[in-house]
């Protein structure tokens, strides 16, 4: 083996060598960074901005609607009544997960839904009623059914 050869297998040699010590410290002292969570949230306490309200257990819900609409004590007594007498039916027909509701269950979920809500307005005064239609989008009936609003006409 002549001189350049040696001196090519001595850089290579050395090259390799310090790729080496660069890359394996920096792979064995690399930091595991845990996947983003997203904020906790008490059990069935929903989203902030009132995503996912029908999945509130009834003491979470009641106090979402308590601060956004301000119920008074008989008002809370009353919507307390209502969301815990629900709360077992709601169970019972989402034990099995949201995805795997039958079409049946997924009636009887929007009808309950639906005569929950209604017994939970007739609570409420006419400037609470107000506040509630201010609190839920428009885009929530078509999401449960409901028309689409239809646009302005030009």
């Amino acid at each position: 083996m002549g001189f350049i050869e040696t001196m090519k297998y001595i850089t290579v040699t050395l090259s390799l060598a310090a790729m080496a010590l660069f890359a394996v410290p920096s792979t064995l002292f690399a930091e595991d960074q845990p996947a983003a969570t997203p904020p906790a949230h008490p059990e069935g306490a929903g989203r902030p901005g009132g995503e996912h309200r029908n999945t509130m257990n009834p003491e979470a819900r009641l106090k979402y609607m308590t601060e956004k609409l301000g119920l008074d004590a008989d008002q809370q007594a009353k919507a307390k009544a209502i969301y815990e007498k629900n709360a077992p039916k709601f169970k019972e027909l989402l034990a099995k997960g949201r995805e795997n509701l039958t079409a049946a269950d997924k009636t009887a979920l929007s009808e309950l839904m639906k005569s929950q809500f209604e017994e939970f307005k007739a609570l409420l005064t006419p400037a609470q009623l107000e506040k509630l239609k201010a609190t839920r989008p428009a885009a929530r009936g078509e999401e449960h059914g409901g028309a689409k609003p239809k646009p302005a006409a030009e």
